[in-house]
């Protein structure tokens, strides 16, 4: 058990969280890369369904840490948890997902056993046996390239850097039960009620879009940002949109693209006047096809782009929205 590579996993609705597949697709690719065992660390109370989906995703083991008291997420009986376990096991890296939970736990855990923690990861890479941790620095205008002295290695990943895991019945895997020895003088904080989350149903429509439409500062004026919206709507797409125009006040921050917005996968994403700055460009890599339109045919967008037209957007995007909604009526 020791030595090897933990994910911490967060569940909803009897399924792991889209962030969790993310990570164990990610993790699974380091272990295996660096012949150690993939670890889906499960905490709660009755939580057997996600131990067996956590082994359906690719984990090796699952170490399961079962208990009354951990139903519900607090700080304190969860710190005491994770800090016994790895001081038990000693890990060799571990992931936390860069959620409300997820991030008070990973700070906890590495202020009281003074190892280094890198946030808000935007990429894993491996040079040789080292982890190389890739994440956005001065408002995502660069990336930093950290590497961690302390062992065990702690980052915490955020939503869309990885493509989630895929799930397959037929992996194997073994599900240790770990024994947890708490007591109600462990617990602090008592939950008095849970508030369903009060994010919007647009927001949850944009980030699970099959289709996104964004547009960019080739569309200069806020009077112009119809035709993106005319455009998507043809097209059934979600509209995004870069910082620079969330900035400007021109779309809401909430569909802002990038990594200093939302990352996201759909399967196309068309930049309409967007030249590709580095942090929108990381936060799209993921979707399976992109199609930039440009004036400029030298815009960054252009080299991770899988087919790009260099056109004026104002002549352009027009003509296909009438020719599409054309096709669509007929």
């Amino acid at each position: 058990m020791s030595n090897n590579i933990w994910v911490v996993i967060e569940n909803a609705e009897n399924d792991l969280t889209e962030l969790s597949k993310e990570m164990m697709n990610k993790a699974k690719a380091i272990a295996k890369t660096l012949n150690k065992k993939l670890v889906a660390v499960v905490s709660g109370y009755n939580e057997e369904e996600i131990c067996n989906k956590s082994i359906a995703y690719g984990a090796d083991l699952v170490l399961n840490c079962n208990h009354k008291l951990l139903k519900d997420y607090t700080t304190l009986p969860y710190t005491k948890v994770f800090n016994e376990i790895i001081d038990k096991y000693n890990p060799y890296l571990v992931i936390f997902p860069a959620s409300v939970n997820g991030r008070d736990l990973a700070g906890r855990l590495c202020a009281k056993k003074n190892l280094g923690l890198v946030a808000e990861c935007s990429d894993l890479k491996l040079d040789g046996e080292d982890i190389k941790f890739i994440r956005p620095t001065f408002d995502g205008k660069l990336f930093s390239d950290i590497r961690v002295t302390t062992k065990p290695m702690f980052a915490t990943i955020g939503h869309g850097a990885f493509s989630p895991a895929k799930y397959d019945n037929e992996n194997k895997g073994e599900i240790i039960e770990e024994k947890v020895e708490l007591t109600d003088a462990d617990i602090l904080t008592e939950i008095l009620s849970k508030i369903p989350s009060q994010v919007k149903e647009s927001e949850l429509i944009f980030e699970n879009a099959k289709i996104i439409v964004s547009g960019g500062m080739g569309l200069v004026k806020s009077k112009n940002w119809h035709l993106i919206e005319e455009f998507a709507d043809a097209l059934g797409a979600s509209v995004g949109a870069s910082k620079p125009i969330c900035d400007l006040g021109i779309c809401s921050s909430d569909f802002q693209v990038g990594v200093t917005g939302k990352n996201v996968s759909p399967d196309i994403y068309i930049a309409v006047g967007i030249s590709g700055a580095i942090q929108h460009i990381n936060g799209i890599k993921k979707s399976k096809l992109i199609i930039a339109i440009n004036s400029d045919p030298n815009a960054p967008i252009f080299q991770i782009a899988h087919y790009g037209i260099v056109a004026d957007l104002f002549d352009i995007l027009p003509k296909l929205t009438e020719k599409i909604n054309k096709e669509k009526n007929a």
